[in-house]
């Protein structure tokens, strides 16, 4: 059964039990309060009749008809008939109701309904007559009272046909709104399942309006747990296109013969494989959106070694756009940290620098010991960054208005800056168009030591 039915059949049976119950308790009162006015009535004529045949009785002033004509006036509901008889037992006068048997009503009141009451006129204890008056045998069985109920019976039936009317109007006004409202939350949500952004207008009814705000905060959890899901394979994308690269370069060296295949280059390739590895093994809980970030893996690092290991990887590269590299700062210095990210970061930096630097120019890769710990550089010759792009070069998919069609997805530096932020490090930039660029990795004393 639909929701508008079950709606309207609710509204028919609160219709039908309220009147009901409603004119039985009108019924019962009216009853009650009628049943105590004719029992007045009554009472109120049997008091007049008694007094006037005493004194018809005791003048003899008026004729039989005279005073069949004043007890006429008597023939009031519940009365329908009054005898009066002398002391000797002759009919003085009477009086009946017209119909009283066989009009309208005569078919529902019957002769057996009726009964006789009879009093004794006296007067100073003698019994001078005898009034007879013929009623109703019960007060609330008059043609009055009876058709008072009828009457009452029929405008509860008419007072219903109009209530449900009036019901059925409102209740399917009502029904068609809610089920339209019903209608279009179940259209919001398949539209969610179906990945489709239309707006829908709110309902005006609040339990509906509360599912619908559901329902929208749901879809915008599932693209906003879509878009980190994107980001993050587009990260690791990004993550493999640097070692692939060194990889691609290196081979390349070899088969021309300007690399040669020493213990040295092995290694260097080997690096480029490991951490191809290390992307692979964390790619299920990367791409699950509902896990936390990726665990980081801490090691003392030897800083020189790291960073002549990045510089020998990438020099090829360098090499081949004629861009002088150079690492310099030969203290020897190690840090507790994670190995993958923190070289991932380096890499990503450089890799920066490389785009961004024409043939002739040259980057620089420097570490030092200062006051808060080590800083890690990576100085450029390149186009630099405009002072606008500065507040958002750290921002995912972000590309600059030097960057040119081609040039990178927007996510090195946004990579860098997680990483390095992961593992309790910072990154600061400092730029001046047509100068260059000079990117700063700070990492704390705590996570820092010197030999």
């Amino acid at each position: 059964m639909t929701i508008r039915r079950q709606w309207l059949f609710v509204l028919a049976l609160t219709a039908l039990i309220a009147v009901s119950v409603n004119s039985l308790i009108l019924s019962s009162l009216i009853n009650r309060y009628f049943l105590s006015y004719n029992t007045d009535i009554y009472n109120y004529h049997i008091g007049q009749l008694q007094q006037l045949a005493k004194n018809a009785l005791i003048d003899q002033s008026l004729t039989g008809p005279q005073l069949s004509v004043q007890l006429e006036s008597h023939l009031d509901d519940p009365i329908i008939a009054i005898r009066l008889y002398d002391a000797g037992g002759e009919l003085a006068a009477s009086a009946e109701a017209a119909g009283n048997r066989y009009g309208m009503m005569g078919g529902m009141i019957r002769k057996s309904s009726e009964e006789i009451d009879s009093f004794e006129i006296t007067d100073g204890g003698t019994v001078i007559g005898m009034l007879l008056i013929t009623r109703y045998s019960a007060l609330n069985n008059s043609l009055v009272s009876t058709m008072f109920k009828a009457a009452l019976i029929r405008n509860s039936v008419v007072s219903f046909a109009i209530v449900m009317i009036v019901l059925l109007i409102f209740g399917l006004f009502t029904s068609r709104r809610l089920s339209r409202d019903l209608t279009n939350t179940a259209a919001q949500a398949l539209s969610i399942d179906m990945g489709d952004t239309t707006d829908f207008k709110p309902s005006k009814i609040r339990e509906i309006r509360v599912i619908q705000s559901s329902l929208e905060a749901l879809h915008k959890r599932l693209k906003i747990k879509q878009m980190g899901r994107k980001r993050i394979v587009d990260e690791l994308v990004h993550q493999t296109r640097t070692p692939l690269t060194i990889l691609k370069t290196h081979l390349e060296g070899l088969e021309d013969g300007v690399i040669n295949m020493s213990a040295d280059e092995i290694k260097v390739c080997q690096s480029q494989v490991d951490g191809i590895s290390a992307i692979i093994s964390s790619m299920s809980m990367l791409i699950d959106a509902d896990q936390p970030a990726e665990e980081v893996r801490t090691e003392e690092i030897d800083l020189h070694a790291l960073l002549s290991q990045i510089v020998g990887g990438m020099r090829v590269q360098f090499e081949k756009k004629k861009i002088l590299m150079q690492l310099t700062g030969n203290q020897k210095l190690t840090v507790t940290s994670d190995r993958y990210k923190l070289s991932q970061s380096v890499y990503n930096l450089l890799t920066n620098a490389y785009k961004f630097t024409g043939p002739g120019g040259t980057v620089e890769l420097s570490c030092e010991k200062t006051g808060n710990g080590i800083e890690i550089s990576v100085r450029d010759t390149g186009i630099g960054i405009a002072k606008e792009d500065l507040p958002h070069l750290f921002d995912a998919y972000f590309r600059g208005r030097n960057s040119s069609a081609g040039q990178g997805d927007g996510l090195g530096l946004f990579i860098a800056k997680e990483n390095l932020a992961q593992i309790g490090a910072s990154i600061r930039v400092e730029s001046e168009p047509g100068s260059g660029s000079r990117f700063t990795i700070t990492i704390p004393d705590g996570l820092s030591g010197q030999e």
